[in-house]
């Protein structure tokens, strides 16, 4: 058989083909029963975040005109010494890539709620500042988001739900190491 070039791939029979395309679909049915078997927990914490989120992103911008990742942004601000921070610092506090947080920067910036400029002489580093509208969308959205969580979340809960979730919680936000070693 004569050789192939780099970038084409060895042609194998039919026959070939199909045995291993049922070898693969045989060993992926497997992976997914196991799947499906280990991970229903999983599955539905999953399925009550996703809910729960879109209700309050749904909810957010019917209410106030707010996307919900806007308000994380506001919220994250107002917990800071004079509603300001390096976008590095809210990238790290909002869980986006750099690319992300910046798109979602120059949006909410050019809706009048916050304000970017570079960081004293670091011209590479962005601060990020709460404006006054940005303060009173914040303001305006706060009471109905407390509402709302109370409402998907909170109240749905007794005193020992919350505890043993708290608890819960904790365990699984202390920092381990993953199977990969990182």
């Amino acid at each position: 058989m004569p050789s192939k070039g780099r970038n084409e791939p060895a042609r194998q029979s039919p026959r070939a083909g199909h045995a291993r395309s049922a070898e693969v679909a045989g060993e992926l049915e497997e992976a997914l029963a196991q799947l499906n078997q280990q991970t229903p927990l999983w599955q539905s914490f999953l399925a009550a975040h996703r809910q729960i989120v879109e209700q309050l992103a749904d909810e957010m911008l019917r209410e106030h005109q707010l996307p919900l990742e806007w308000f994380d942004v506001l919220v994250h601000l107002a917990d800071l010494p004079g509603m300001r921070a390096h976008q590095k610092e809210l990238r790290d506090r909002v869980l986006l890539s750099e690319s992300g947080v910046s798109r979602l920067l120059v949006r909410m910036e050019k809706a009048g709620l916050i304000t970017r400029s570079t960081a004293g002489d670091d011209r590479r580093s962005m601060e990020i500042a709460v404006t006054d509208d940005g303060r009173a969308a914040l303001l305006a959205a706060i009471e109905s988001h407390l509402q709302l969580v109370a409402a998907l979340f909170s109240d749905r809960l007794t005193a020992t739900d919350q505890a043993a979730l708290s608890w819960v919680l904790s365990k699984l936000l202390a920092r381990t190491t993953t199977p990969s070693g990182r």
